[in-house]
């Protein structure tokens, strides 16, 4: 038995950021681009003072899934 679709579009949903949301997704995407050129540079100069140590990555990674639920819960959802 097959189901056929209905010929009507369905709503969609999308979410609206807040300014303040926006501004920290832009943010968050500044420093990931940041500490992927940290990390590219490291390898290629072989340069001990651009690793980062385990703290710093748990400290970073901790500050960027707090800012990425800042921008989650500044998300509103409108459907079209």
């Amino acid at each position: 038995m097959s189901r056929q679709r209905s010929s009507a579009a369905s709503p969609s949903t999308h979410y609206v950021l807040s300014d303040a949301a926006h501004g920290a997704l832009l943010r968050i995407r500044d420093h990931l681009r940041l500490l992927a050129r940290m990390t590219a540079a490291g390898i290629v100069y072989e340069a001990k003072e651009l690793h980062l140590s385990p703290d710093a990555l748990t400290t970073t990674f901790q500050r960027l899934a707090n800012d990425l639920d800042g921008v989650l819960h500044g998300a509103t959802p409108r459907r079209s």
